[in-house]
């Protein structure tokens, strides 16, 4: 059975091509729906879906920044409002270009077209042919606490730490948690504003009340909190000269 991710910011958007899929190819297992660039990279490593139908416009990172991301064994269609990546997109090897609002009409064609095409893989690199987007940083997260889901604009995160399976986001009036990694994380931030300073902690650097030194030990102290982060050998080189 194939499998597919939706990666679409507007969750009524998403809903209805959901609805549509299930219709027009029942075989198709929705397994996940991204709402961000960030959460559709590490969607993509998780689940390696056989399709993934891809806006363009999302927090995050672009849909062409996720697509550089996709497996070559992923079929990718985008399904966006704005049309002038087309050309640049079917030159890359897309499978299908729907522009909003999606009919069932053109959604059929693209069922038939993805049940009927070569599995053959996309050359590798070939996204990168594609004319750059401009690097948009992470601007916001959903973030849970308890049973509340939060809106946390990364500006006001103090830190980001890991705990276990997720990541504690932590702020100057409370914490939330987020199922994303470090490892991506980082690579969403602004340098600089953003700093991982421990394989397991990311700071705000304006959110650094100061660093304690111990002979080459370094602990980073936040902004009206008791918190001590340490500071591993890896990191230390960027705050020497604080």
């Amino acid at each position: 059975m194939p499998i597919a991710l939706i990666v679409e910011d507007e969750p009524l958007l998403a809903a209805e091509l959901r609805d549509q899929l299930h219709a027009l190819w029942p075989e198709l297992e929705i397994a996940g729906h991204a709402e961000n660039g960030v959460e559709a990279v590490s969607m993509l490593e998780a689940l390696k879906p056989d399709v993934v139908f891809l806006d363009i416009q999302i927090p995050g990172l672009s849909g062409m920044e996720v697509a550089q991301h996709v497996d070559e064994a992923t079929q990718i269609v985008f399904v966006t409002a704005y049309a002038e990546h087309a050309v640049q997109a079917f030159e890359a090897g897309a499978v299908d270009y729907i522009v909003k609002p999606v009919t069932a009409a053109r959604l059929l064609q693209t069922v038939k077209r993805l049940k009927t095409r070569s599995a053959a893989p996309v050359p590798a690199g070939v996204w990168q042919q594609i004319a750059p987007v401009p690097v948009q940083h992470l601007k916001w997260i959903k973030a849970s606490a308890g049973n509340t889901v939060r809106l946390v604009m990364v500006r006001d995160v103090q830190f980001f730490q890991s705990d276990g399976k997720y990541t504690r986001v932590v702020t100057h009036d409370g914490e939330a948690l987020i199922r994303l990694p470090l490892k991506s994380l980082i690579e969403q931030l602004d340098p600089s504003q953003f700093a991982q300073i421990h394989r397991g902690a990311i700071v705000n650097l304006e959110a650094v009340d100061r660093i304690d030194r111990d002979g080459t030990a370094m602990e980073i102290r936040i902004k009206g909190r008791a918190d001590k982060l340490p500071v591993s050998e890896a990191y230390t080189r960027q705050f020497r000269q604080m």
